[in-house]
């Protein structure tokens, strides 16, 4: 007699924590679908309309806020308290609700506001939790759930602090099944109807960040043929910014460089495997899908919880750093010179894709053993 399938319940929001969400639903399903049924609640982000305006024309001014929040609840434990009421506030009622309706049996939380509503429930009705920490290093105390049965974090490193709090396991990164899948270059080059032999693809994050309109300076006078991409993500003035900028190339610039503004579009995979170099934010969905791809990072911008994955595509060699708007320009201009300078990333990429590729499969295990035990 084949076992009912248990219910499992993803709590979001949209931007990144969507991609995260949707990848492991999306995982879930194809390797082990005929154990579970996977559903996805997703709530508005908090000061969503705030945070978008500052992300897209100032992402560095989110710092100040971000800084303060820290030391809110590493050293007010009422204000702490406080502000996790007004989560509890905002998320309870409508995941409470989900979990009726879904009959869900297990939560997977990828959004810290959840960690009270969460927490609260996961009491009352006994119901397993596991938490993705969704920043890869730099990790804001919110979100770890310290009742969860398991917190999954990106990396070994600091995980021993992390386990002084809470159930800490390392899965790697979650990314989607389509940026893994092996392809040919060139036939994905042809398919999107590619001739130049260099490609770069601009990335400005989810909701477009216009900070990285910076590179662009490098691109006037290019004297090489060269393909660019800037994915604009859901900003529409940026993607009308940057037709008006190719407009201007075309009319007063001898410039050899052809630049293509897209949209926001669920095939970005093509572009990043189309690319030489992926050049932008340094979002860990974007930074990790690059990996995926097996094509080398330059992040030229981020927002405050993005600081530790500078250090990352240092250390882990997955490409090259730099913020500073002439220092950019001038090493994008060394790249377009010398690109065979990007195959020396290969091995370490090679090497964190395959940790990436692992953690579906810790986080499938997790879920087994837990419903083992019930």
């Amino acid at each position: 007699m084949q076992m009912m399938k248990k219910n499992i319940g993803i709590f979001s929001t949209k931007q990144g924590h969507q991609s995260i969400a949707e990848t492991i639903k999306e995982k879930i399903e194809s390797q082990a679908g005929d154990r579970y049924r996977v559903d996805i609640f997703y709530t508005k982000q908090i000061f969503e309309t705030f945070y978008e305006s500052l992300y897209r024309l100032a992402p560095s001014v989110l710092k100040v806020p971000y800084d303060l929040s820290v030391k809110a609840i590493e050293k007010d434990a009422e204000l702490s308290k406080l502000i996790f009421n007004i989560f509890f506030q905002y998320t309870y009622e409508p995941s409470n609700q989900f979990i009726k309706d879904k009959k869900i049996d297990l939560a997977i939380n990828c959004y810290f506001p959840f960690v009270p509503t969460l927490e609260k429930i996961r009491e009352r009705k006994d119901m397993p939790c596991l938490n993705i920490i969704t920043d890869p290093r730099t990790i804001h105390p919110w979100q770890i759930f310290q009742k969860a049965e398991a917190n999954f974090f990106f990396e070994n490193k600091n995980l021993t602090d992390y386990q002084k709090d809470c159930e800490a396991k390392v899965s790697g990164w979650f990314v989607g099944k389509r940026f893994e899948e092996a392809y040919q270059k060139e036939e994905i080059k042809k398919k999107l109807k590619i001739t130049e032999d260099l490609v770069f693809l601009i990335a400005s994050g989810s909701d477009g960040s216009a900070a990285i309109l910076k590179i662009l300076a490098a691109l006037i006078n290019c004297s090489k043929s060269v393909k660019v991409f800037i994915a604009c993500g859901n900003n529409r003035n940026l993607y009308n910014n940057i037709l008006g900028i190719k407009k201007s190339l075309n009319m007063f610039s001898q410039s050899k460089a052809v630049i293509t503004p897209l949209p926001f579009t669920k095939e970005l995979h093509l572009y990043m495997q189309a690319a030489d170099l992926i050049i932008g934010k340094a979002g860990p969905n974007t930074l990790f899908e690059s990996v995926a791809t097996l094509t080398p990072f330059f992040a030229i911008t981020h927002i405050a919880q993005e600081a530790g994955n500078l250090e990352i595509i240092k250390e882990y060699k997955l490409g090259f750093v730099e913020e500073k708007t002439k220092a950019a320009n001038q090493k994008l201009l060394e790249i377009i010179d010398k690109p065979q300078a990007l195959e020396k990333f290969q091995v370490s990429l090679k090497k964190l894709k395959e940790h990436n590729q692992e953690s579906i499969n810790i986080l499938i295990k997790e879920i087994n053993q837990l419903f083992q035990q019930k």
